[in-house]
């Protein structure tokens, strides 16, 4: 009768610790970001709080980057505040927080981080500056390079 007792017990408290675990604390979500020139896409428009397991593939032509951003106004993505370069100032931004950032994607590249995110509205951008041949300064970001993310 000793070990029908313990047995009993030890169900109930595995079954009171399983329904207190979040839902998002069991399985990791994914996010795959493909990135190429001017564009990035993203494999869904909103993925649950907390650890995300986040693939991006530069498919381009250039090296990009990804720099993930939490949000803390309403500003549109794809019109943040931005230098005279017309890349977003990471070092004197108001509008956001840097959350990961994937740099010195090479074509082709594929790199893969699991990064814990909060609820909220997120940039994910290609931040990148270069010179060209002729003289002029390209900055990624200016081009297009932004999509948003929500996390519910």
């Amino acid at each position: 009768m000793g070990n029908i007792r313990t047995v009993l017990a030890i169900g109930a408290v595995a079954t009171t610790v399983a329904l207190t675990v979040p839902a998002w604390a069991a399985k990791k979500s994914k996010l795959d970001i493909e990135i190429r020139e001017w564009n990035i896409t993203v494999g869904a428009e909103a993925v649950p709080a907390g650890e995300v397991d986040v693939s991006v593939k530069n498919k381009g032509k250039e090296v990009h980057e990804i720099v993930i951003m939490k949000l803390n106004t309403n500003d549109a993505v794809g019109r943040l505040p931005v230098d005279r370069d017309g890349a977003i100032d990471e070092k004197t931004m108001t509008f956001g927080k840097i959350i990961e950032e994937f740099e010195g994607m090479e074509p082709g590249k594929k790199d893969k981080k699991t990064i814990n995110l909060k609820p909220g509205r997120y940039a994910i951008v290609c931040n990148m500056v270069e010179q060209e041949k002729d003289g002029t300064v390209e900055a990624h970001y200016s081009k297009g390079m932004s999509a948003e993310l929500k996390v519910e």
